[in-house]
């Protein structure tokens, strides 16, 4: 857990400029979420409540030592008659008893089971330490995307912004050519229809940033509307090799790991299974203190005190055969858990595949597009600058228009979406502690 603790702060040192600034930094957001966010906060108690758990006497290694006491009083009306005929009556006779003692059991040799459990207990702290990781990771992946889908879609905003801004001066110019009578009134039509399909596409983009904002605010576990700016830029780190990445999968992977833990703790099971071949010597001790006090009867006190220590062994023979199942059983768990262990790793492999294809691919399209946008804009340009001395048509216009927008989309989302790969790509190699 110490290990986690350590991964934890490292990424709440990237917040070192001040929080209350109107524009939120990536890194100020992962610091927020580090600190508040609920599945985090369940997950340290969790790998706490594992590390507590992890002691020499839960795995049996220590002795118990027990002690007890009691104290007694009667009153009694007794009335007693012996043989040769001689009577005794006691009324309100007193009897008191005080008695205590400590108790020491130690189990000595158990067939290494002990042991066992004290590995058996290693392995499940190291795996909640392992889940903790993973909630750790997977929280600053879902804000790293969080926060790149605000920035793209606020460019994506501002891209139907633009693109009301050409139609509303389209409209403009239809209607003074309606004026003066150069255009019908069947341009002006089309140039308003435009508009309102413009201002639809741009609520709807709106919304969609309004939604976005909402889902951030969640994973930082603040006021859900709380107002803040993000930065404009979209860094993508362009250089990231496969095998490169795949030999941290390997090592630093949770799913890989959490699969290999779950082999060790199969392989200690099956060697708790095998103790049972072995006798169990358990060693003894104690001290007994007895008082009692009668006021009728043969003795007026009784008393009594001493040690006592002991050894005892004991040995299974025959169980009907039930250790043996026990160990078949075990050996089938360590089989299942070596297949599971060989298919998280080529399942996270194949993931890591597809994840860098799709980061490949994305790369190349936010260049290609990249350089469409610079064709289209100029394309719009002469387009825009011909509608307006009249010498191009409704459909001409806006149809170039349309393809610039689409062009901008496109970028916007290549660009988001090797953003989303890089992300996940990191976390798969355990390398979000330096996320930017």
């Amino acid at each position: 857990m110490k290990a986690v603790f350590i991964f934890i702060s490292g990424l709440i040192l990237l917040g070192g400029v001040s929080i209350g600034q109107d524009t939120l930094k990536l890194d100020q957001a992962i610091v927020i979420a580090m600190q508040g966010n609920y599945d985090i906060t369940l997950a340290v108690k969790d790998s706490k409540l594992a590390e507590l758990n992890n002691t020499a006497g839960t795995a049996g290694m220590l002795p118990t030592l027990n002690v007890t006491g009691a104290r007694s009083m009667s009153i009694n009306n007794t009335y007693q008659k012996y043989y040769d005929g001689t009577e005794k009556q006691s009324p309100n006779a007193k009897n008191n008893s005080i008695s205590g003692g400590a108790a020491l059991a130690w189990t000595i040799f158990d067939g290494f089971d002990m042991f066992i459990q004290k590995n058996r207990l290693n392995e499940l702290e190291n795996m909640s330490d392992i889940q903790l990781q993973m909630v750790v990771e997977n929280t600053v992946a879902d804000v790293i995307q969080a926060y790149y889908a605000i920035i793209t879609q606020q460019k994506m905003v501002a891209v139907y912004q633009e693109a009301m801004t050409i139609t509303s001066e389209r409209k403009r110019i239809a209607k003074a050519g309606v004026t003066f009578g150069s255009n019908s009134e069947l341009s002006f039509l089309q140039a308003s229809v435009d508009y309102n399909a413009d201002s639809s596409a741009y609520i709807q983009q709106a919304k969609m940033l309004q939604n976005n904002r909402v889902e951030l605010n969640r994973l930082l576990c603040r006021d859900l509307f709380m107002p803040f700016e993000v930065t404009r830029d979209i860094p993508v780190e362009p250089g990231l090799l496969f095998e490169k990445l795949w030999m941290k999968v390997k090592e630093q992977n949770p799913e890989i790991r959490m699969a290999r833990t779950n082999l060790s703790i199969a392989m200690l099971d099956r060697k708790a299974s095998n103790s049972n071949l072995y006798p169990r010597l358990n060693f003894t001790s104690g001290y007994n203190l007895s008082k009692s006090e009668s006021e009728v009867g043969i003795t007026s006190m009784n008393r009594f005190r001493g040690f006592n220590v002991g050894v005892n062994a004991a040995y299974t023979i025959f169980d009907g055969f039930t250790q043996n199942q026990s160990r078949s059983k075990a050996r089938v768990r360590v089989e299942s858990a070596k297949i599971e262990a060989e298919q998280a790793e080529l399942n996270t492999k194949a993931h890591l595949q597809r994840i860098f294809n799709d980061y490949q691919t994305n790369l190349q399209l936010s260049a290609f597009e990249k350089d469409n946008i610079d064709l289209a804009m100029r394309n719009l340009s002469i387009a825009r600058e011909k509608y307006r001395i009249g010498s191009s048509s409704d459909i001409e216009l806006r149809e170039t228009q349309k393809k610039l927008v689409d062009a901008e989309n496109r970028y916007l989302t290549a660009q988001y979406r090797s953003k989303a790969s890089e992300t996940e790509l990191m976390r798969m190699s355990g390398g979000l502690g330096g996320a930017r």
